[in-house]
């Protein structure tokens, strides 16, 4: 029995992926280096707080690919006080599209999809409906433009900003808590959600010369693996 379970904890081990993301211009070679260290995914900040696309992006997305990572995805940190959700997200995407960069295109001019970074009540109206209707004029500028969307959340600040809210149920989620274990054990359903893509299981620290924060999936079923960090 004891022989048993230790084949199933490194089929497990053996299964799973592990990736980063960052906020901060990134080297090719950090990305070798992440690469060797057994990460094989990122998601690259492109759009500030502060409502305009982030200049490091390109340079980072294209440095990730070029350090031999498998999958590249980018995630957007919206600007809800400033209001239109859809010029917040066709400025990132064009920003991108000018630096040659396309959603599922060529690696390494190319990104997977593009994650909704929904946290921080201070950066939100006072008002969940209107959050809401921002939130959805984001998710459908993003489809309108061909963009496979994703949500980065946890109940702790879905909740305040959303409230009950459920409609974005049907994206994937990736959720946050800092428990240090790359697992989905601790995983508890809000937002309409009942099964997450990823999990960020550590955050704000640093490896390779690179600031970063840790994130995992379970790839063995690939039925149910998250398209999320894969390109089509």
């Amino acid at each position: 029995m004891l022989r048993a379970l230790a084949l199933t904890a490194c089929i497990a081990a053996v299964l799973a992926t592990q990736g980063v993301d960052l906020s901060q211009a990134t080297s090719q070679s950090s990305f070798s280096c992440l690469k060797g260290s057994g990460y094989s995914f990122a998601v690259v900040r492109c759009f500030e707080s502060v409502g305009q696309p982030d200049p490091n992006c390109p340079d980072s997305v294209k440095n990730a690919w070029n350090g031999g990572l498998a999958h590249v995805d980018v995630y957007l940190f919206p600007d809800p006080k400033r209001g239109d959700a859809a010029a917040q997200m066709s400025s990132m995407v064009n920003f991108l599209a000018s630096r040659g960069i396309h959603s599922r295109g060529a690696p390494p001019n190319s990104f997977g999809m593009v994650w909704l970074d929904i946290e921080g009540p201070q950066y939100w109206t006072g008002s969940q409906a209107t959050n809401r209707a921002f939130f959805e004029g984001l998710v459908n500028q993003g489809h309108a433009l061909g963009i496979v969307v994703g949500v980065y959340s946890s109940e702790s600040q879905w909740s305040p900003i959303m409230g009950d809210y459920s409609g974005g149920s049907g994206l994937p989620l990736w959720y946050a808590h800092y428990d240090g274990s790359p697992s989905f054990s601790d995983f508890r359903a809000f937002g309409g959600w009942t099964h997450p893509a990823i999990k960020q299981f550590q955050g704000s620290t640093s490896k390779c010369g690179a600031g970063i924060d840790l994130n995992w999936y379970p790839d063995f079923a690939n039925n149910t693996r998250p398209f999320a960090v894969r390109n089509f």
